[in-house]
């Protein structure tokens, strides 16, 4: 059975691009032909740039979002919820201060996992907004259970 594939081009920092930029028909997209193949078009089409360039093909009738990607984003915007829930509670004025949310094992926290308000220049610690961890999957659990706690 021939199906239609989405060819993108990939990055150097490994995103793809949001629209493809050929689409070929063929069986199978692992077979070493049907890459030989698409190399040999790309190249005829696009010039000898074309053979240096990255490449993800993706079967035309399947979703082309990359599921992982959708949940990892949703997961963020989450966990940054929690971050400014965290932060009001506080009562921190971080005006004119450029920060992040991150988890940290250091000096400033004993030398256990918490999740900190750092600076974004320089990863200076700002705040504890959480409480201290033995394990980075303690922290982990603990977040998750704050995005559901938040999610609700």
């Amino acid at each position: 059975m021939s199906y239609n594939w989405n060819v993108y081009k990939l990055f150097s920092n490994g995103n793809r691009a949001k629209a493809p930029f050929a689409v070929v028909e063929g069986e199978d997209c692992e077979s070493e032909t049907f890459m030989s193949k698409v190399r040999k078009n790309l190249e005829e089409k696009f010039g000898a740039k074309a053979a240096l360039t990255k490449y993800k093909i993706m079967r035309a009738d399947l979703p082309q979002e990359e599921r992982a990607d959708v949940e990892k984003e949703k997961n963020l915007v989450l966990r940054n919820r929690v971050f400014s829930t965290k932060i009001s509670a506080l009562g921190l004025d971080l005006q004119n201060k450029r920060t992040t949310g991150a988890l940290v094992m250091s000096e400033n926290t004993n030398w256990k996992w918490q999740w900190c308000l750092l600076r974004m220049s320089s990863n200076e610690f700002i705040a504890a907004l959480s409480g201290e961890f033995d394990s980075a999957e303690e922290a982990m659990e603990w977040m998750t259970e704050e995005i559901a706690r938040i999610a609700k």
